[in-house]
């Protein structure tokens, strides 16, 4: 699911309602065996299901009782919302008119370029189809979709047909985003896609999630010299913070695309310069469905 770019008062995620309930319900339905089939009669499993997650990410509901007014509202006031889209699609899942497909978009070919000329690219250069993940290090949605190992599927089924790029997006305002996203730029600057690409894995792979300070701070020099980066260079460019502007510009191009929350994997067709959005942590499924229809594969 996503954290959305905008900040709402009292620490709200700023996720319209068409993004972030849905994104929920799917996350917590697919938890649940049930796939994207929705219905009222589930509506209290779904509630309790969604409220065990927060309990659980917050280390159990004692913790989650500590967690500021404004942590907690953001969490609760989704409760309302996720019923009522509930009933909505309870009286609209007969009538397909409804609807709305994702739109397909068109890149030109220096727009594509763009893209690519600051970007660390996984897997072959030359591949047809791009997946470019517009992601928070800190967003727990994004780390879901990295522990689920959601883009390295891709990798496995579509082989040199598809390589990948992981950027950076300023989202809901967690408190570390900023300082991992700098270092992480700096790991790339300074070791190039291999430093970059081990740096973002190691710290969603060793993320426990939590309110934005899941991967701790002071970890970030450690983890550097762990992966064999240059620990004065590194720090020396930390401290800089000359990335930051490189951290703005990914969120502006991003946005660009459409990307409003965190993860957006934009997916790119190199030759056709045809794109279209998922907005959020959707099952590999999802990725499957987007990428053979770019293809052109039925």
């Amino acid at each position: 699911m996503s954290c959305s770019q905008n900040n709402e008062k009292e620490g709200k995620c700023s996720h319209g309602k068409k993004l972030i309930i849905p994104l929920i319900l799917i996350s917590i339905l697919t938890n649940l065996g049930t796939s994207y089939y929705l219905n009222t009669s589930i509506a209290d499993t779904v509630i309790e299901k969604y409220l065990a997650n927060e309990y659980e990410k917050a280390g159990g509901k004692e913790n989650y009782e500590l967690l500021s007014k404004a942590q907690r509202l953001q969490m609760e006031d989704q409760i309302p919302q996720i019923k009522q889209f509930i009933a909505e699609k309870e009286g609209t899942k007969s009538n397909t008119t409804n609807t709305v497909a994702p739109v397909t978009k068109t890149l030109t070919t220096d727009e594509i370029a763009a893209i690519k000329k600051t970007a660390y690219i996984e897997g072959n250069k030359d591949a047809i189809i791009t997946l470019v993940e517009y992601s928070d290090l800190e967003c727990p949605f994004c780390i879901r979709q990295f522990k689920d190992g959601t883009i390295n599927k891709m990798h496995e089924k579509y082989g040199d047909t598809l390589n990948s790029i992981f950027k950076n997006f300023r989202g809901v305002p967690h408190e570390n985003s900023e300082a991992e996203a700098n270092a992480l730029l700096c790991a790339g600057e300074i070791g190039g896609t291999e430093a970059y690409v081990s740096y973002y894995n190691a710290i969603f792979t060793r993320s426990n999630g939590g309110n934005g300070t899941g991967f701790s701070k002071d970890a970030l020099l450690p983890l550097a010299k762990e992966l064999k980066i240059d620990g004065k260079k590194f720090q020396a460019c930390v401290d800089s913070k000359k990335n930051i502007a490189q951290f703005d510009a990914e969120t502006v191009e991003g946005s660009k695309l459409g990307v409003q929350g965190t993860p957006g994997t934009v997916v790119i067709n190199n030759q056709t310069g045809e794109y279209e959005l998922i907005a959020g942590a959707y099952p590999a499924s999802e990725f499957e469905r987007v990428i053979n229809k770019l293809l052109g594969v039925q």
